[in-house]
């Protein structure tokens, strides 16, 4: 492996080829995010409430990051727009959370409520909430400001968090579970109006996007809490109406993201219909292909393998990945979770070189 002669620049031109064309690709291609914990530790320290709050501080250090990434790595992957997307309230806010940010972390959900005492009165709260107040004439004017000047089109509800992260958003970790093993007459209910909600925020933003959609993305981290007999009882069925009202073909995407070891329940994601999948590292690709023949995997290196593990463990990952998932092709090599914090460069870019060498079709 020599990196000196590898080409950064040629190695996305064709990565765009094949993910644009996946029918027609030369080789796996590759897919991977860099998030604020990362962007964070690439060029931190700084401000991270000026951060969030700051649009002209947010965008110095974007550029920063850009400026390095796109030297070492080949692509500048932060935002540099002038005109941020306005975006609505998101819905487990609407629902009664609140976002904290403080310095030295990521915005963070804060549970709705503080004891047990507090559940029949929330639900009764959350019954009363009306979603479409969400979308205002001030962020209409906004959209179609955005839209206006930049030309491009928002496409507001084409993704969601899944039942059991809100729950625990909502409701707090600790919360839920007592409240499912001692109380799950009240959590029938609360599921109940949670999947009533959703569905009606949901269609309530897209009905002001003029763009077509072609499916729904739920991210569920915390879907591994639930035992295969809850997750039946509580969060199938919410999945169920989200596919009926937003991927009722056969050809709609209906994706799932969780990077926890849920392993127990992805016979029943697939009874369910997902179809394109993003999950915890702990579980092996050959595993994920054996319960679920048909879907698009995006996967499968561990974050901390990429982060932490020698030139050649990062390979043999990338080789494993291909070995089992190469044949079918309906595969994209994305890390199970995402680019952990910390995670050197020269790592990621021998992961990039691996799926080159190793991922031709």
């Amino acid at each position: 492996m020599d990196l000196s002669k590898f080409d950064v620049k040629k190695f996305w031109e064709e990565n765009d080829f094949c993910w644009f064309n996946f029918d027609k690709k030369t080789r796996i291609p590759i897919h991977f995010w860099l998030d604020d914990h990362f962007l964070f530790e690439l060029v931190g320290p700084f401000s991270t409430v000026d951060y969030y709050s700051d649009k002209s501080y947010r965008l110095q250090i974007h550029k920063k990051a850009n400026d390095i990434l796109e030297e070492e790595l080949g692509r500048r992957f932060y935002s540099e727009e002038e005109l941020d997307p306005p975006e609505p309230t998101r819905f487990e806010v609407v629902m009664g959370s609140k976002v904290v940010i403080s310095e030295g972390g990521t915005p963070w959900l804060e549970q709705a409520i503080e004891s047990l005492d507090e559940v029949k009165s929330f639900i009764e709260k959350m019954e009363k909430i009306d979603v479409k107040k969400v979308v205002t004439p001030e962020l209409l004017k906004a959209k179609e400001d955005y839209e206006n000047l930049t030309g491009k089109k928002l496409r507001w509800g084409h993704m969601t968090r899944g039942p059991a992260t809100i729950a625990t958003s909502l409701l707090g970790t600790t919360n839920l579970c007592t409240l499912l093993m001692d109380e799950p007459e009240l959590m029938d209910e609360f599921f109940e109006i949670l999947k009533e909600k959703l569905v009606e925020y949901i269609k309530n933003l897209r009905g002001y996007c003029e763009v077509e959609y072609n499916g729904i993305a739920i991210n569920d981290d915390n879907c591994f809490l639930f035992s295969p007999k809850l997750y039946e009882r509580y969060c199938a069925p919410i999945l169920e109406s989200l596919f009926k009202n937003f991927a009722p073909r056969k050809e709609d995407t209906r994706y799932q993201h969780s990077d926890s070891n849920m392993q127990h329940l992805i016979p029943i994601l697939n009874e369910l219909g997902v179809n394109s999948v993003n999950f915890g590292p702990e579980i092996h690709p050959a595993t994920i292909r054996k319960l679920m023949p048909h879907a698009l995997i995006y996967g499968q290196m561990p974050p901390f393998v990429l982060r932490n593990g020698s030139a050649e463990e990062i390979i043999e990952y990338v080789k494993r990945d291909m070995q089992v998932l190469k044949e079918d092709g309906n595969f994209i090599e994305t890390p199970a979770g995402s680019v952990a914090s910390g995670t050197p460069l020269e790592n990621i870019k021998i992961y990039m070189w691996a799926v080159q060498e190793f991922g031709r079709i």
